[in-house]
């Protein structure tokens, strides 16, 4: 697997953050690209542009957008708490999506890692 370029939507950690670029992903958290209250509509536009999977557990405006642009993928988690309780655990579900699909293989994909992570930590 090599790395992807990642774009954490506002609330997600530092920690989690660390850990995706320590396992060779390249990362940026959307509140360090954009000023703060960019669109969700943005978000997926620019991570089309840029080839970037978004990152995000705000699932009721994504689900929606998933279909209305392009874009590098979108990995949903629907446990606000995860990345904070066990951050290695959801990094190694990201990497094992990866793993399983490729970063082309999630491009315009809406990706569950709820069920990925409980699938992996049964």
């Amino acid at each position: 697997m090599t790395g992807a370029q990642i774009l954490l939507d506002e609330h997600v950690g530092r920690v989690f953050e660390r850990l995706l670029q320590e396992r060779g992903h390249s990362v940026e958290q959307a509140k360090d690209r954009f000023v703060e209250y960019t669109t969700d509509a943005e978000l997926v536009a620019w991570c089309g542009e840029h080839g970037n999977v978004l990152l995000s557990n705000n699932a009721k405006d994504f689900e929606s957008l998933h279909h209305e642009y392009d874009h590098g993928g979108i990995f949903l988690y629907y446990d606000q708490k995860l990345p904070d309780t066990d951050p290695e655990g959801l990094a190694r579900t990201v990497d094992e999506v990866f793993n399983q699909y490729g970063h082309d293989g999630v491009e315009n994909q809406l990706v569950d890692l709820s069920e990925w992570y409980e699938w992996l930590h049964e």
